[in-house]
């Protein structure tokens, strides 16, 4: 969602600190990790799957302890830390059968049930469990299935099937179309989403050092365009991740292009001095308005990903999603 409140300049020397000394080292998907090459995160990730699997044995074994509310929880919770939502589906579902289980623990059910599914392939299902999971909703309380949407979102685009995309945002905003806040949420991704597969559209920028930046001199390259701004909590959040992306496709042809929505130039170079950001940086207000407008940009953080080919692959992927999507755009030749 878009973060528009505005952050004490005194605390952006910090957030840049903390983006510079972060490692990166959030959980990653097994794949990853280079052929061949075990990570210690690998082995955590493999261990958690045994632990599933245990949770789930004693859920079967013992439908009716007194803590089974406790295995739920836990397993749940560690699904969504390790992304092995797949692997909890078997408890979700056990979950959501059980007369026992608690309305907060069920919730979480419902939540790895829809990701599991779309991480399972079963988009179709994932798309019916997320309307159904609408259905008993407050009418109030749709920002609180945003984040589940995106999610469903970015899993649908990985399997380039941008109509079950577009049918979760649709479905979201017909089930609240009294929240402003979420249909103009789900409008506007819902016109980004319009250009996947189209040229990306040339932008004839000035980055912060004063040398240019265009579109078409990145063509043969996977590029990553990232709107982004030092008041917004959530890009910054995925900065730690991208620049270790960056790292290790780069030289593979991974470029990212990065248009801040910040007011001054000076309090963009502070930031990227002190994050050390590697990519060209662009904040020449007549140039970011003209960029906003071309690729339909209303909120931050909204990042386009353009393939060699130079069209439009994904729109608004992040964290390991959005790894996928690179590495799958480098491998088309």
């Amino acid at each position: 969602m878009s973060w528009l409140h505005r952050i004490p300049r005194s605390l952006v020397a910090f957030l840049a600190l903390l983006v510079s000394v972060s490692t990166g080292a959030q959980v990653q998907s097994e794949d990853s990790s280079p052929k061949g090459k075990k990570t210690f995160q690998d082995v955590i990730v493999a261990r958690q799957k045994d632990l599933l699997r245990d949770a789930a044995s004693y859920a079967e074994q013992n439908p009716e302890a007194s803590d089974l509310d406790d295995a739920f929880a836990w397993s749940f919770d560690t699904a969504r830390r390790f992304g092995l939502e797949a692997d909890a589906l078997p408890l979700a579902e056990r979950c959501l059968q059980s007369k026992t289980a608690s309305a907060t623990v069920k919730s979480g059910a419902k939540t790895v049930l829809c990701v599991g599914l779309a991480k399972s392939g079963k988009l179709k299902e994932a798309a019916t469990a997320f309307q159904d999971s609408l259905q008993f909703a407050r009418l109030g309380a749709g920002n609180e299935h945003l984040d589940l949407a995106v999610e469903l979102v970015g899993q649908a685009g990985l399997a380039n099937n941008h109509a079950t995309a577009r049918s979760i945002y649709e479905t979201l905003s017909n089930r609240f179309g009294l929240n402003a806040q979420v249909g103009e949420f789900c409008m506007n991704r819902l016109r980004k989403l319009e250009l996947v597969g189209t040229d990306a559209t040339e932008l004839s920028l000035t980055d912060l050092g004063g040398q240019p930046a265009s579109i078409a001199a990145m063509k043969g390259k996977v590029l990553l365009i990232d709107f982004w701004a030092t008041n917004c909590p959530p890009c910054l959040a995925e900065f730690p991740k991208l620049k270790q992306l960056y790292a290790d496709k780069h030289e593979e042809g991974f470029e990212v292009l990065g248009i801040s929505l910040d007011d001054s130039p000076e309090i963009v170079e502070a930031f990227q001095a002190r994050a050390k950001l590697p990519w060209k940086l662009v904040c020449e207000a007549e140039q970011v308005r003209q960029a906003r407008e071309k690729y339909r940009v209303r909120t931050i953080p909204s990042l386009f990903l353009v393939g060699r080919d130079g069209r439009i692959a994904q729109v608004d992927l992040k964290g390991n999603d959005l790894r996928q999507a690179v590495e799958r755009c480098l491998a088309e030749k």
